[in-house]
């Protein structure tokens, strides 16, 4: 249920107007948006996995693949939608990249944390 959450909190943010979201130009790190976008989609890979983790007590090939799947589909989606439904708002190829390798690290991240606690 967090993870649906999250997406939720995921699908407010990217409809926001830009106006609405920070200034981050003058942030100290190259590509702000980027990161903010890896964030959040590391965040979701997390949650879908540690979701599935808890479902059956153990983690699994299928857990990590659910995971890096809906993440995957999830941010392709978010960026088609930014751009061709949300008016002031442009989807692009980088932010899905972005929103790709961050559901990567997101499911290592549950991959290492769960499957060291399977090995106990």
């Amino acid at each position: 249920m967090p993870a649906f959450g999250w997406g939720l909190v995921i699908l407010v943010v990217i409809s926001l107007p830009p106006s609405n979201l920070p200034d981050t130009r003058n942030w100290p790190i190259p590509h702000p948006d980027k990161a903010v976008h890896f964030i959040m989609f590391a965040v979701l890979g997390f949650l879908t996995v540690s979701g599935s983790v808890k479902h059956k007590n153990t983690f699994t090939f299928a857990a990590a693949a659910v995971g890096l799947i809906t993440g995957l589909f999830y941010g392709a989606i978010t960026e088609l939608l930014q751009f061709y439904c949300l008016e002031g708002r442009h989807g692009n190829m980088a932010d899905a990249i972005a929103n790709g390798f961050g559901t990567v690290f997101g499911v290592i991240i549950s991959g290492i944390i769960y499957g060291n606690r399977n090995k106990k």
